[in-house]
């Protein structure tokens, strides 16, 4: 129930605060509206649910028969006992039962919840039933939900008439519900191998239709294909062949073509849309939903399905159509592999500039299956890998890249092989491959700079200064970038100038000047716009907010993150959204805003699957890890080692800070001596890069392990000044950074008075290891009043939760489930589930219900 009911909260608000109002003896009528399957009765039945534990439920159902039982819903509420109505059915007269009825509502000591489900099926008396209450109950302490689906309202006079009624009555409220967002699609297929934007186009967002597809793993279950044939199979022949000629189209067709496609007349596509299996819109036919619309094709036999297809391209042709998309869905649909060959390369084509890149890897898929009808199956490899790329398919992009590097070594074009070599070697990167890069991109270099100056070396180039910038080298990096920004200049290529003031930029922000380099990214940002250069104003964003977390400026790097990650998912643009959000858990990290930290964490973990970028996960599950060590939570340090094993290949980069983790979490122990063992490798890998800030963290870490006894050179400034001593300056430092923790760790290594600042910080925090730690520093010099207890937030909660837990109790007191909870929080549901675990260790009970308990018979639960 929990995930259907997502996004339904303002409904369900609703709904409550109008039965509040009924137990006042305020009573109203709900119409709740909306398509099949949207989820009126999942909602609906949500608030029996809760409303059972206080108010007396009555619930009946209309029936869809072709002859409805009259009064089916009463007579459905009379067989329960607790209705009180069961003589009802002795009554001859309709007016008689109604007031019985009536009666009952209006003289219960309790409220009452009466639900009518579907009386888009309702028979003539159901109807007057509800006419007649609906009138008559505000003086009762009575809701009566009714629900229904507004397009079938058309069919039936009587309901038409009901609703107009009710309206003018004023005891009605309608209470809509609306198909899913795309968000709350990609909530619910988070981790379930579903392309999010995908299913909720072919779904519509309808829940019921989502949450089928999902649980039945394939996008047409057989529960919802049956749901749809069975309303097919009751039209005439004709009206049949209507819809499968319709269903052969991917969203709409003209009513001539679907006519000229079958032996159907105009009669019988009006019957199908009386029926409700089509619609008619502006001249053309549509399903409801693409579901049932693929349930339909898929059930046609293969023979009757790929000649309606056939028959479409013919009919396309002939009329001069020029959609590459479309005809490349009828030659696949059709089976014609020449057809595929000649349409979806350029239908692939027409959906990239559409910005549609899953549909445009799956036209170079369709494409590539017949490798041997294509001109240049090479090219066309290395295009689909592009596409691969964005969509964070980083395996398939790699073994693309290297097919059509084996075409291109067996041939005799130097340019299209650098072009293979040099493809290959940025995929070798984002599949975590770092160390196979520079043999692939060497040696495209040196192929092109044999030619003299091209587009294809200013990007080589660029690739070049790019990795050197990932390896944290700024010499290199720099010197290729502006050889690279020098050859664009000379072809004169806007694209390329981009692509190298992206690289300086960056390298200038994480090893040299970090100014300097906001500045260089500006500019690069204007010229992205300006040409509208969509890929490069995605990297530019990317790069200010990574290398912006990085260098600790946040202030620049948050906004670049969260404009990158809003377009990054209108753009599909799967790779660079989730990397962005793992930034953003980063630097959530760092700032000690370690709920959320967790929450776009999760977020992240939850898109992750094989094959794509591990940089991501890493950054994301670093960040995880981090916060529960530095809260003291189990399982923190099994994340951090986890990362560091399954990251051997990464960059020194997105290594450290999980090092760094595991070296702090030795230290919060007492284990200081072993944290060599992590730390002693990746420091002299630091040393050999123009890092500041992994010179300084691991640098930190060794110091603490008594390895070194100064600051590294040119290491970042906070973490060099507590190396020498200066704790008061550090802490300043990281106080006006905004790093708290940081801030109290400078201060733990201070005086009396920085001691108690440092703890008050960390009690803030909930960051329990370190706060134990300087407490005992307080205690070892004397003092006698130390400060204890949870953070000022919530000294005065005696159950010791944070404000946000207390939240999220609140919540659980109201029977909220954790999905409903992080629903109403904006959180995720693993974060609540964190939460619910803090909160259950806390109160020192083992169930939801004793937490609830325990806390209200401390005194503590406010009125929930």
């Amino acid at each position: 129930m929990s995930t259907v009911l997502l996004e339904r909260a303002p409904q369900m608000d609703l709904l409550v605060d109008l039965l509040e109002k009924a137990n006042k003896g305020h009573g109203r009528l709900a119409l709740v509206a909306g398509e099949a399957g949207a989820g009126k009765t999942s909602l609906v039945g949500a608030l029996v649910e809760r409303a059972s534990r206080h108010a007396l439920v009555l619930v009946g159902a209309c029936d869809p028969l072709s002859t409805p039982r009259p009064l089916s819903p009463l007579l459905d509420i009379a067989l329960d006992p607790a209705s009180g109505l069961g003589d009802i059915a002795q009554l001859n007269e309709q007016h008689e039962v109604f007031a019985a009825l009536l009666g009952r509502l209006r003289q219960s000591i309790r409220p009452v919840l009466m639900v009518i489900e579907d009386i888009h099926w309702a028979d003539e008396a159901t109807v007057d039933m509800i006419r007649f209450v609906g009138r008559r109950i505000a003086n009762s302490k009575a809701l009566v939900v009714v629900t229904y689906r507004p397009h079938e309202v058309g069919r039936n006079k009587q309901l038409q008439v009901l609703l107009g009624d009710l309206a003018a009555a004023g005891t009605a409220i309608k209470v809509e519900v609306p198909a899913l967002t795309i968000d709350a699609v990609r909530t619910l297929s988070a981790g379930r191998g579903f392309d999010p934007t995908h299913l909720h186009r072919i779904t519509g967002g309808n829940a019921f239709f989502v949450t089928e597809v999902i649980a039945a793993g394939q996008f047409v279950p057989a529960s919802v294909r049956d749901a749809v044939l069975a309303r097919v199979l009751r039209l005439s022949e004709g009206a049949q062949g209507v819809v499968e000629a319709v269903s052969i189209a991917p969203r709409a067709i003209e009513i001539k073509k679907a006519l000229q496609l079958t032996e159907a007349t105009p009669a019988d596509a009006d019957e199908a849309v009386a029926r409700g299996v089509l619609l008619a819109e502006d001249g053309q036919l549509r399903f409801r939903h693409e579901l049932a619309r693929s349930a339909v094709e898929t059930s046609m036999s293969p023979v009757r399905r790929q000649s309606l297809h056939r028959k479409m391209i013919d009919q396309l042709i002939a009329g001069g159509h020029q959609d590459q998309a479309r005809l490349a869905h009828h030659a696949t649909e059709a089976g014609d592999r020449e057809l595929i060959a000649q349409y979806a390369p350029a239908a692939a084509d027409e959906a990239i500039r559409r910005g549609a890149i899953r549909e445009a890897v799956r036209f170079f898929e369709a494409a590539l299956a017949s490798p041997e009808l294509l001109d240049d199956a090479a090219e066309l490899r290395l295009r689909l890998a592009t596409q691969l790329y964005v969509v964070d398919r980083q395996s398939d992009a790699l073994s693309q890249a290297e097919l059509a590097l084996e075409t291109y070594r067996a041939g005799s074009d130097p340019t299209r092989l650098a072009r293979a070599l040099s493809t290959v070697a940025r995929y070798q990167w984002t599949s975590g491959n770092t160390k196979a890069v520079w043999p692939y991109l060497e040696e495209a270099i040196a192929v092109l700079e044999a030619r003299g100056p091209s587009p294809d070396l200013a990007e080589a180039l660029y690739l070049s200064a790019h990795q050197h910038m990932l390896a944290r080298h700024h010499q290199p990096a720099i010197e290729q970038a502006s050889a690279a920004l020098q050859m664009a200049k000379h072809l004169n290529s806007t694209v390329d100038q981009v692509r190298a003031t992206i690289a300086l930029g960056t390298s200038e922000l994480a090893t040299g000047d970090p100014d300097r380099g906001f500045e260089l990214l500006a500019r690069a940002r204007r010229m992205s716009e300006e040409t509208g250069n969509r890929r490069a104003l995605m990297t530019v964003l990317g790069m200010i907010g990574s290398g912006g977390g990085e260098v600790r400026r946040y202030r620049e790097a948050e906004p670049a993150l969260v404009e990158a990650i809003s377009l990054g998912q209108a753009w599909d643009e799967d790779y660079s959204v989730a990397y962005d959000k793992s930034w953003l858990a980063r630097i959530r990290f760092d700032q000690g805003r370690w709920d959320e930290a967790v929450d776009w964490a999760n977020q992240v973990e939850a898109l992750a699957r094989e094959g794509t970028a591990p940089i991501s996960w890493i950054t994301a599950r670093t960040a995880r890890g981090r916060v529960s060590v530095r809260r003291g939570d189990q399982g923190g340090i099994g994340l951090l080692e986890e990362v560091v094993e399954h990251g051997m290949g990464a960059e020194l980069q997105h290594r450290w800070p999980g090092i760094a983790g595991i070296a702090e979490y030795r230290w919060l122990i007492g284990a200081a001596d072993r944290i060599g063992e992590v730390v002693i490798g990746p420091y002299g890998e630091a040393i050999e890069t123009d890092s500041a800030w992994a010179r300084g963290e691991l640098g930190f870490w060794m110091w603490r392990a008594g390895l070194i006894g100064y600051a590294p050179e040119r290491a970042a400034t906070p973490f060099a000044l507590q190396i020498d001593g200066e704790w008061r300056a550090a802490a300043e430092a990281w106080h006006d950074i905004g790093c708290p923790y940081e801030e109290a760790m400078a201060l733990a290594d201070g005086d009396q008075s920085a001691l108690l600042a440092s703890l008050e910080i960390l009690d803030g925090l909930e960051a329990r290891p370190l706060a134990s730690l300087v407490r005992r520093r307080l205690r070892e010099r004397g003092v006698e009043h130390i400060p204890r207890g949870p953070r000022a937030a919530t000294k005065a909660d005696k159950a010791g939760l944070t404000s946000r837990q207390r939240e999220v109790l609140e919540l659980m007191a109201r029977g909220l489930t954790n999905a409903e909870i992080a629903e109403r929080l904006y959180l995720t549901k693993k974060t609540v589930e964190h939460h619910v675990s803090a909160i259950l260790q806390k109160v020192g009970v083992d169930s939801r219900a004793k937490a609830v308990a325990a806390v209200k018979d401390g005194g503590n639960t406010k009125a929930i």
